[in-house]
């Protein structure tokens, strides 16, 4: 089966107005296809099988098969260029979700055993799994829309199979765009689309020929097996020497440490990249009653505390504070900036990035939210778990500045707890002594 999206249109009837570019040709399979076309290809095969084939069974409906592959590539359109723009707005997408969840388990509740196949099953997760997949099995499906094989605009009004198709495509580009992350290629989304489009059709009338055949694509996902090994190995050995520049990085800034190892004050020689700022470093903020925010733009921890750290800046900093977000390394510039534009972050709150690392590497245990209150001295109190320190975190802000330092009171770290019950370790009988001859 062959299909064809063309991306520029108008160019398939004027050549003279694109600058006599010739459209994309349209994606086709073959045994002369590329590796990388032929592993995009045998994912969008896979997710096909699984999706038009599992999913018209938990919901009782089939997806519509073109407004799924709408979803692919607006989604994937919208991840290379930002000024692309979804069909449907997340927040429609979460509710879709939502309901759809709650369908497919009033659905699966119908078809538990009764008591007398529950007494049949015996607990036999294989038997369990055979007796549900032959209710569902016996259960209505509504009828499948026409495949058009055609764009999809959904207007205003879409109906709510529309907006869960769709949205099945949008989770199928983001899964698709990951692994090809994980592969460090830019695999030809046009190929997982024909793939998907080719499987639904095997799913809908078995005598349908894949262009590939099984012992191809088999050949084709061990191959990327064996590619993802050494990626993973040299990513793994990547990280273990950046980790030790880190830490070789960092050795000088450390200094004097609490019980529990971290630094005793915040060095302000900390590198940043600035967001909202130009900074380099933590100096600018030097001296100062300091509160600093450590967040990660894709924690939703940090996304509801952020909001709340906004609104005790805007109370505090015109009275002396200074406020200050380090966004963690594993951010990017982009992703940061959405973050603080829906948190509604303004000119009370400056907005750096740990790009070098070395601040999580220093005043962190991995894990976010935290929340620094500093000293003038640099000496600082870490809250760890904001939403119910942050009445305590308000009234320590009021007392340093009004001139009284906060005080962290560190626990060195409880020793590992030993089981008396448990017998003691048999010690070694000492070597007899030699025989006196």
């Amino acid at each position: 089966m062959r299909t064809r999206f063309i991306a520029l249109g108008a160019c398939a009837l004027s050549l003279i107005a694109c600058n006599n570019q010739q459209s994309k040709q349209a994606a086709a399979i073959g045994a002369n296809s590329t590796d990388d076309q032929k592993f995009a290809y045998m994912l969008g095969s896979q997710f096909g099988t699984q999706n038009f084939s599992i999913i018209p069974r938990q919901m009782g409906e089939h997806p519509d098969q073109d407004v799924v592959v709408q979803g692919i590539l607006d989604n994937f359109k919208a991840n290379k260029d930002s000024s692309a723009k979804i069909q449907i707005p997340e927040d429609s997408l979460s509710i879709i979700a939502g309901r759809y969840n709650m369908k497919g388990r009033a659905r699966l509740s119908k078809a538990q055993p009764d008591s007398a196949a529950a007494a049949a099953i015996n607990n036999d997760p294989v038997k369990y799994r055979a007796y549900v997949d032959s209710v569902l099995n016996t259960m209505p499906i509504e009828p499948e829309a026409p495949v058009k094989n055609e764009p999809v605009v959904l207007g205003e009004n879409p109906t709510e199979n529309q907006k869960f198709s769709y949205l099945l495509g949008m989770q199928m580009a983001n899964q698709f765009l990951n692994i090809s992350s994980q592969f460090q290629t830019d695999f030809d989304v046009d190929y997982f689309v024909l793939g998907l489009k080719d499987a639904a059709t095997k799913v809908r009338d078995t005598t349908f020929v894949i262009p590939l055949p099984e012992d191809s694509l088999k050949a084709v996902g061990e191959r990327y097996n064996e590619k993802m090994k050494t990626i993973r190995e040299e990513a793994m050995k990547k990280a273990q020497e950046e980790e030790a520049k880190l830490k070789e990085a960092v050795a000088g800034l450390r200094g004097d440490t609490l019980p529990n190892g971290m630094p005793v004050k915040m060095n302000f020689d900390v590198k940043v990249t600035g967001i909202s700022t130009k900074d380099t470093n933590l100096q600018a903020y030097a001296g100062k009653p300091l509160l600093i925010s450590y967040f990660s733009a894709t924690c939703g921890h940090c996304a509801h505390a952020a909001p709340q750290v906004v609104e005790i800046a805007k109370e505090f900093v015109p009275k002396g504070l200074t406020a200050v977000t380090v966004f963690s390394g594993g951010n990017n510039k982009s992703g940061i900036r959405k973050f603080t534009d829906n948190a509604g972050y303004d000119d009370n709150e400056k907005v750096v990035w740990d790009e070098s690392r070395q601040f999580g590497e220093l005043y962190s245990d991995g894990y976010v939210p935290k929340i620094y209150l500093v000293n003038p001295d640099g000496t600082y109190k870490q809250y760890a778990a904001f939403e119910k320190e942050k009445e305590d975190l308000k009234k320590e802000i009021a007392e340093l500045l009004a001139g009284k330092n906060v005080e962290w009171k560190v626990e060195p770290p409880a020793p590992a707890k030993v089981d008396t019950l448990k017998p003691a370790a048999a010690v070694p009988a000492p070597a007899p002594a030699p025989a006196a001859k």
